[in-house]
């Protein structure tokens, strides 16, 4: 890599990295469907149990893209209208995930005021519903584990990406024009980090390990690391094809190895892996540059890139709604509970897509987006999940 960036052409929106979060976020849904299905009335499901037990695998998949669109839209602003540049996409990009979340903690909120069968007392709720407003939401549960609110339990995630992005934007502003400087720092963060959350994970254990920033930094530097080779490979169509297709079969493997091997799997090898998998398929996806490959038609099929496109709100909204129904439905039996509360899930998505989504998209979208003569308007926004 050279000292002098290049300016980062823009690209239209990867309907192979939406499928692949499209995956994701069904495998992060699954994940959590015991609270309507428990796990007991799912006996002899056998390699099948995958599916359910993929969460975390899901989770570094999505921060592996999450770090690479964010990583390639940082450098492209920042090489382009200067390092500021970069400090304004990261604060549109949060505050478009903010709004979403703050929509929703509003909604738990009201549903404290009114349901009678939320029994959490108000110093939890006001305690859980401000640290997850601040994006440290993951240190509140980790030290609080038994008062914290389980519904909005899982933005942790969002608290994590939000914490490293933004010490990657202040690396990026700092010392982006030097890309080897910069590629160290990535580099050394990467094998450390991925050493040290199995070391945390044998001294305290998966919960710890789930929730501390250090030790789920690794799956974002692999795609912080793609976005800063991608620009200096030379791709052919059979070359793309063979990193997507490679990428493929150990993400599909890894995901399948979770119905054999636990949390400890996933915090000493099976994490590195999925991540390095993912990074691969980036970086193909990248080099395909719109051209049809056997993988990349997988990924981008309608149904799992309108759920890619979709999954942060799916994500922020699935767990409340699954919490709420079980403890309004405790008598119905798992199947009609899960149909049922699945669709609410898609009537409120729907809902949340039309009204809040996609107009704060737009309206955040145009800010600060003045196109120049070096910088074509950029297609491609991040909202991951």
């Amino acid at each position: 890599m050279t000292d002098s960036p290049t300016p980062l052409p823009a690209t239209p929106r990867s309907f192979v990295l939406d499928g692949v979060r499209g995956l994701a976020i069904v495998l992060v849904v699954l994940s959590h469907s015991w609270k309507i299905w428990p796990e007991d009335a799912r006996d002899g499901i056998g390699s099948f149990a995958a599916l359910f037990n993929s969460g975390s695998v899901a989770v570094s998949i999505f921060f592996t893209i999450s770090g690479f669109l964010a990583t390639r839209a940082l450098l492209r602003a920042r090489d382009s209208q200067g390092p500021t540049s970069a400090l304004g996409w990261f604060t549109r990009r949060t505050i478009r995930i903010t709004v979403q979340m703050w929509v929703l903690l509003g909604a738990v909120w009201l549903m404290i005021r009114f349901d009678p069968t939320d029994l959490a007392t108000d110093q939890v709720n006001r305690e859980s519903l401000l640290s997850a407003a601040t994006y440290t939401w993951n240190t509140y549960v980790r030290d609080h584990a038994l008062e914290a609110r389980s519904d909005i339990g899982a933005l942790y995630f969002l608290g994590i990406d939000v914490q490293v992005l933004a010490v990657m934007t202040l690396l990026v502003v700092a010392v982006g024009k030097y890309r080897r400087v910069l590629g160290g720092v990535v580099l050394t963060a990467l094998v450390l980090s991925s050493v040290w959350r199995s070391v945390d994970f044998a001294a305290h254990g998966w919960f710890h390990a789930t929730l501390t920033t250090v030790d789920r930094l690794d799956a974002i530097l692999w795609g912080v690391a793609a976005a800063l080779i991608a620009p200096k490979l030379t791709w052919s169509r059979e070359r793309a094809a063979a990193y997507l297709g490679a990428g493929t079969l150990i993400l599909l493997g890894g995901i399948l190895s979770t119905a054999f091997f636990g949390l400890d799997a996933y915090f000493t090898w099976l994490g590195p892996i999925i991540g390095a998998a993912t990074a691969m398929m980036v970086l193909g996806d990248d080099g395909a540059k719109g051209v049809p490959t056997m993988a990349g038609t997988l990924w981008s099929s309608d149904r799992l890139s309108m759920l890619g496109r979709m999954s942060l709100t799916i994500f922020l909204w699935h767990i409340p709604i699954f919490e709420a129904m079980a403890r309004h439905t405790p008598q119905w039996h798992p199947l009609p509970r899960s149909l049922v509360t699945i669709g609410v899930l898609i009537a409120v998505v729907a809902l949340v897509e039309r009204v809040v989504a996609r107009p704060v998209d737009r309206l955040v979208g145009s800010w600060g987006r003045r196109p120049s003569a070096r910088e074509p308007m950029a297609t491609t926004r991040d909202k991951s999940p």
